[in-house]
């Protein structure tokens, strides 16, 4: 057959999905690597979309959404943050928030433009900046910070040819929230060098402590202008399958956004986003449990590591990760987790994935039950009990 294109021949594929198929052909393996909530989407939420449904809401709807879950969506986010947007004009309804970040890179980068992206970072980051042709330049995230992207570290990485920052907070696969304070002065060097900045906030409902603050970016004086603010529906309402997302943005760039979703999705269904409208006015109680869950199993992760030999982590302050330093094992991260998986049938993320910062680290995701968390941490330390008393008796 005819060749495949450089684009497709050069595209990348996750880690955590490379982790995943391998864990498929291992029965009874716990699974610390998939970033998806263990929650089921709420009744109410699915009961709205079939009465949706069921009343013909089966056709296309606007490119830029439906007019209902805009007017909500920008409530919701205005009360929020003290922002401004306008459902008319300032927001575009997505297939999931990796469609807004896409959108955002094609309205923002043109091929051979850099954009700099937090390392550890996303890994589908990486692999979107390669399909729209630009140039990913890597902020370093260091451990010593807790992994918090410092204004310095973005200032030194800024290059002639840089058009855009991508943020992500809290982070994954760190689970670390940019503190107030950097917010402000990475804002300085935004509006210094020119640039627009793509800040995700799909992590921003999950965050553990009263003491962390957790802002946008856009809420910064003079930044709403030149930020697009991606939001899902995904992680805060247990609703991964349902591709619910949305970019928030000054009118000219959401215009051109909503000109590009006629040329990849058209779309999104409407029966969905009127599910996603009944999230929105309902009640907290999924997020509420979800919250309480994951606090517990992060802070039952981070108890685990501290008591396990030859690893480490810093406690996440949001999302559902955290990094594990394994370094200590002589093993690579990649090394160390399939040899986790064929040995204690625990699956992990080799975190090199997520950049050259994540390499040495694997990232673990603490959606699952308390039950399910606490056997693979078991697991994991008996292993690591075993591998530890193996090599130092060599």
């Amino acid at each position: 057959m005819p060749k495949v294109s450089k684009r497709a021949a050069e595209a990348l594929y996750p880690s955590v999905r490379e982790m995943f198929e391998l864990a498929a052909g291992v029965p009874d393996a716990v699974s610390f690597a998939i970033g998806e909530p263990g929650f089921d989407t709420p009744q109410p939420v699915i009961d709205a979309a079939y009465r949706a449904a069921s009343l013909d809401d089966t056709h296309y709807t606007p490119n830029r959404g439906a007019v209902a879950l805009r007017e909500a969506w920008c409530e919701h986010r205005n009360a929020a943050d003290g922002t401004d947007y306008d459902p008319d004009t300032d927001v575009i309804v997505t297939a999931g928030g990796m469609e807004a970040v896409y959108l955002a890179m094609l309205a923002t980068l043109d091929p051979g433009d850099d954009i700099l992206i937090p390392d550890p970072g996303y890994a589908n980051y990486f692999g979107q900046v390669r399909l729209v042709g630009a140039n990913v330049v890597p902020v370093p995230l260091d451990a010593g910070h807790g992994f918090r992207m410092q204004a310095a570290d973005v200032e030194a990485a800024v290059t002639p040819r840089t058009r855009a920052i991508l943020l992500n907070s809290p982070s994954n696969p760190t689970g670390a929230v940019i503190d107030a304070e950097q917010l402000d002065l990475i804002a300085e060097v935004c509006e210094r060098h020119d640039l627009w900045v793509i800040s995700d906030e799909v992590y921003r409902s999950f965050v553990y402590d009263p003491s962390v603050e957790c802002l946008s970016i856009a809420a910064v004086p003079g930044m709403r202008r030149r930020t697009v603010v991606v939001d899902s529906f995904s992680k805060t309402f247990a609703m991964t399958g349902w591709r619910i997302g949305a970019a928030f943005g000054p009118k000219p760039i959401i215009d051109r956004m909503t000109v590009m979703q006629e040329d990849i999705v058209s779309c999104v269904p409407g029966a969905l986003q009127q599910g996603a409208v009944a999230a929105l006015e309902g009640s907290n109680e999924i997020l509420d449990e979800m919250t309480s869950v994951y606090r517990a199993n992060r802070d039952m992760v981070v108890a685990a590591v501290a008591d396990m030999p030859l690893v480490s982590c810093a406690t996440p302050d949001g999302a559902f990760y955290v990094l594990v330093d394994v370094r200590d094992t002589g093993m690579d991260d990649h090394a160390f987790a399939v040899d986790l998986l064929h040995r204690a049938k625990v699956v992990v993320t080799p975190a090199s994935g997520f950049g050259g910062r994540g390499r040495g680290y694997v990232r673990l995701s603490y959606v699952g039950t308390p039950e399910a968390t606490a056997e693979g941490l078991r697991r994991m330390r008996a292993y690591l009990e075993d591998y530890s008393s193996a090599t130092s008796s060599r």
